[in-house]
């Protein structure tokens, strides 16, 4: 049976979906578990998501042109892997702002603030929320920034509005672009503040929408490798 959670006068309704493993599901799909591999607390040595999401990423595997395949960065996040991270780029923010406002404007737009609460669980956390990229068997597209990079050229639109791309910037934007386009095309959101980030089912997908979110925070059934 599903479980419901209470909004004000509204019922939510958790579809209870599963995490699944993205390790082995198909050649075209790859992890690379950024967090594990940068020892970050918490992180598991995989990339885990809602079976409904896994499902979609297939699809958009299947439609990547001949020898694309995706790269799969971070999926589910644990509180402890959010905490770790929200304190970390915190300090980063605070040592290039002095104005404590700046840093957490900052802040908002590029990391969530740790939570367990089922109604306003990070999008990570509620297995719905997927950082990924796509390599060639020459290495990893050129997407203009390295993951995790907090600037403005992160923004998934950034070469989109330039003026004057150059043709390496032009080979950025259409990365972007194709990235983008078949993310979308299977129904995820785009996060415009981080190209590599991806929405489903949770609270940041439903927002600003007539969409109701099916996912809120959810703990793996296992015991990921630390």
């Amino acid at each position: 049976m599903d479980s419901e959670c209470q909004r004000g006068n509204d019922v939510m309704t958790e579809n209870e979906e599963p995490l699944i493993s993205l390790s082995t599901v198909s050649t075209k799909i790859k992890v690379f578990p950024y967090y594990f591999k940068h020892q970050i607390p918490g992180s598991i040595n995989d990339c885990i998501l809602r079976e409904g999401v896994v499902s979609k990423l297939l699809s958009v595997a299947n439609n990547l042109p001949e020898d694309h395949y995706l790269v799969i960065l971070d999926g589910w996040r644990s509180f402890e892997t959010q905490k770790a991270l929200y304190e970390m780029i915190k300090r980063q923010f605070e040592a290039q702002f002095d104005n404590e406002a700046e840093v957490l404007q900052h802040l908002s737009q590029f990391v969530a603030t740790p939570s367990k609460d089922p109604l306003i669980p990070p999008p990570h956390y509620t297995g719905g929320a997927v950082d990924l990229t796509i390599g060639t068997s020459n290495g990893w597209l050129n997407m203009g920034t390295n993951f995790d990079e907090f600037t403005e050229k992160a923004h998934s639109l950034y070469f989109e509005e330039k003026q004057r791309l150059t043709e390496e910037e032009l080979r950025i934007r259409d990365n972007r672009r194709l990235l983008r386009s078949l993310m979308e095309s299977v129904g995820f959101r785009s996060n415009p503040e981080e190209w590599w980030h991806f929405d489903y089912g949770n609270a940041r997908w439903a927002e600003g929408t007539s969409r109701t979110v099916i996912y809120f925070g959810i703990e793996p059934n296992f015991k990921g490798e630390n």
